[in-house]
């Protein structure tokens, strides 16, 4: 796995190596205004799966156990819905709805463990809807809110510790025809433990082919355009998920537990047009883990009821996605 992840890493110094290297050779035809850019999504159907791992858990209350995760797959449905859209101004809602299996391998570890048994009988579910408004202040602002909330657990329970409430405000600017910068903050309230901080995105056309992509904390990205129907992206970004677990064995308390689990992926990004506004996406990369625990709602790693690792490990990603027509950018 380490020789995959140097591999992965390599490959995306090498992109970046040799885009920044065709600024040079290119920079004169960044003049040219591309008609079509790369379009945001507007709705999605996603699969994911992380293949083959091990996980290990410490407990002082349940003892220490480990299992092979033969299947971590996770399924993704987005609609978006535009409600308003005008020259300045763009107002609509988006409906949420993931569902997340685990399918564990318990030949080589015979001995029972709650945690492990729940995870597999259980389906961990994502339901929600978030509303964003965008607004041109000139040519070259915008100002963007986000709003939203959904439940997560594994049961659809609707109370403070099942739920995610957060909001998101970004103001960005076009400094010239190939940067944009942005600022913005995060609020959120999720599974009962609040959560602040900053956002900075950053984007920059390298050349005609390549842009570089940045959006802190969570993700950096080289993008190559071969054509307005074919892109390639290599990227590094922070993913993961947090459920509400309701288990009786594991937590007497009414108000159940958190199982939090966050990783890096490195990996390539592919993606070609099918028609106009359908296209395909395929993903594939390394996933190594950041961490991964149970504890009480609000409660951090260091007061974790299980703490849990996991081994780095292959993910695979295929989705079809529709984006708004080329019309609209043809005006």
């Amino acid at each position: 796995m380490k020789k995959i992840l140097s591999t992965a890493i390599i490959l995306q110094l090498l992109c970046l190596s040799q885009a920044i290297s065709q600024v040079e050779q290119d920079a004169p035809e960044l003049d040219k205004v591309i008609a079509i850019p790369y379009r945001p999504k507007i709705a999605e159907f996603s699969y994911n799966t992380l293949y083959d791992y091990n996980t290990y858990c410490a407990s002082d209350e349940f003892g220490n156990s480990s299992s092979e995760v033969e299947r971590d797959s996770q399924l993704k449905l987005r609609l978006g819905i535009p409600l308003v859209i005008n020259d300045s101004k763009l107002f609509g809602v988006q409906f949420k709805y993931d569902r997340h299996n685990f399918v564990l391998d318990f030949e080589d570890s015979p001995e029972r463990y709650e945690l492990y048994d729940h995870i597999e009988k259980k389906s961990f579910t994502s339901l929600g809807a978030r509303f964003l408004f965008q607004k041109s202040l000139d040519d070259t602002r915008e100002i963007t809110l986000i709003a939203g909330g959904e439940v997560k657990s594994d049961e659809v329970v609707v109370n403070k510790n099942t739920t995610k409430y957060y909001s998101h405000i970004a103001y960005n600017k076009q400094l010239n025809n190939r940067t944009k910068i942005g600022a913005g903050l995060m609020i959120s309230y999720t599974l009962g433990r609040p959560q602040i901080y900053p956002l900075v995105s950053y984007e920059r056309r390298l050349s005609k082919k390549w842009t570089l992509d940045l959006n802190i904390p969570k993700r950096a990205a080289i993008r190559y355009r071969a054509n307005e129907k074919f892109y390639i992206t290599a990227l590094t970004e922070v993913k993961g998920w947090r459920y509400a677990v309701n288990n009786a064995e594991l937590s007497t308390e009414s108000n159940g537990l958190t199982l939090r689990k966050s990783d890096i992926n490195i990996g390539l990004s592919i993606e070609h047009e099918v028609h106009d506004w359908l296209w395909l996406g395929l993903d594939m990369g390394l996933s190594k883990n950041l961490r991964y625990f149970l504890a009480e709602p609000g409660d951090g790693r260091k007061d974790a009821v299980i703490d849990l690792t996991s081994d780095d490990t292959p993910y695979l990603k295929f989705g079809l996605f529709i984006v708004p027509p080329k019309k609209m950018y043809l005006k």
